[in-house]
């Protein structure tokens, strides 16, 4: 007999929600067969089984959240016992998944009281909606003042959010922004329009390429904390935050610090519009050494960018604005781009953080010639 396990897509993912069965119960399946599906924060996908057999037991729910390197189900000859294996998303109250405990919680309905309706007999979210509705409709109805529409969050954007919200609570976050002269990443921008070759470059490109450069000098940045231990990348793993209409994804390009501004810009085309079109394999959207996201295209002058933990450090880049300054006694304007840089106090200081920043705003004002 088989047990399949949840599997773990990323070194930060603790648990993924089970979206879908693609099997029952007494079903025969080959190896290859598509067993069930499975979501994260950062991408969906496919679990096939690596073995022919019947299978014997379905551990989860859909829609529960199991943590990862846990059973999901069995496959074996029929009759093989699996008694003893463990039901993952119970938890110590003995037949109530997490998310059914904390919809419970939430909606303030005694879960005792709900009729199990989930494999091996447990208390699963569709059990407790079900006694929250047998309790309304003992209630007189009330008209609301304002209509509104419960709309329900996707898996995607649920995982996403307790992503977020562990990030904030389990590190030690501050960012700083600086501002430089975009004159020269404005003019690189006009002359490879007319090449070519380069005219698929932008400005956002430019930016990863001049980050992947500097951070070789700043290595606290170009790390993982993890407990008490700094992971110091030898090259940068740039990830890349991506809108994908679903969510937020965040594919990496392994190598950046390695590669041409071409083959920088082509690869970051390649994963975001993979991530869009939901074609992006799992491997690209783990990994990464250092963090960027912009949001200059929409206009956004400054953000406080979130770490994608266990990274120190992650910039967002901001839209051009224009500013004023005094030359030669006389006031002139400029295009200035403003960088936001988030890191993890426990990681670096201040003062580094702050050199990191400063170095590269040196290097985007100079980017002709760092691409010579």
């Amino acid at each position: 007999m088989q047990t399949v396990l949840m599997p773990q897509l990323g070194i930060s993912e603790e648990s993924a929600v089970l979206t879908a069965w693609h099997v029952r119960e007494g079903d025969v399946v080959t190896a290859g067969r598509k067993l069930f599906s499975i979501e994260t924060g950062k991408s969906s996908f496919d679990v096939e089984s690596e073995v022919a057999g019947t299978v014997l037991s379905l551990f989860a729910a859909e829609g529960d959240e199991v943590a990862v390197k846990t059973p999901v189900c069995a496959i074996g000859e029929p009759g093989e016992d699996v008694t003893n294996q463990p039901a993952p998303v119970l938890d110590g109250r003995g037949g109530i998944s997490p998310r059914a405990k904390a919809l419970a919680e939430k909606l303030g309905v005694d879960s005792v009281s709900a009729v199990p309706t989930g494999p091996e007999g447990r208390i699963v979210e569709r059990d407790i909606r079900a006694l929250r509705d047998e309790g309304d409709n003992k209630r007189p109805i009330v008209t609301p003042a304002v209509a509104y529409t419960d709309r329900p969050l996707s898996n995607m954007r649920k995982i996403i959010a307790k992503n977020m919200t562990a990030s904030l609570r389990n590190t030690a976050q501050l960012t700083h922004t600086a501002s430089f002269d975009a004159t020269d990443i404005l003019g690189c921008r006009k002359r490879f329009k007319a090449d070519p070759k380069l005219s698929g470059v932008t400005l956002g490109d430019m930016v990863l390429y001049a980050v992947s450069r500097t951070l070789l000098a700043f290595p606290a940045l170009n790390a993982w904390l993890l407990d008490d231990t700094l992971r110091v990348f030898n090259g940068v793993n740039l990830a890349v935050a991506a809108d994908t209409g679903r969510g937020l994804m965040v594919p990496v390009i392994f190598g950046a610090s390695g590669m041409t501004l071409l083959e920088l810009s082509g690869q970051a085309k390649a994963l975001a519009e993979g991530c869009r079109s939901g074609s992006v394999d799992p491997a690209p959207l783990t990994g990464g050494s250092f963090t960027v996201s912009n949001l200059g295209q929409y206009g956004v002058e400054s953000f406080t960018p979130i770490l994608n933990a266990p990274q120190t450090g992650i910039l967002g880049v901001n839209t051009i604005t224009t500013r004023v300054r005094e030359d030669n006694g006389s006031l002139k304007t400029y295009p200035a781009m403003a960088l936001s840089l988030t890191y993890d106090h426990r990681a670096l200081d201040g003062a580094p953080a702050s050199k990191f920043l400063q170095t590269l705003c040196k290097n985007l004002e100079n980017f002709a010639e760092m691409v010579k």
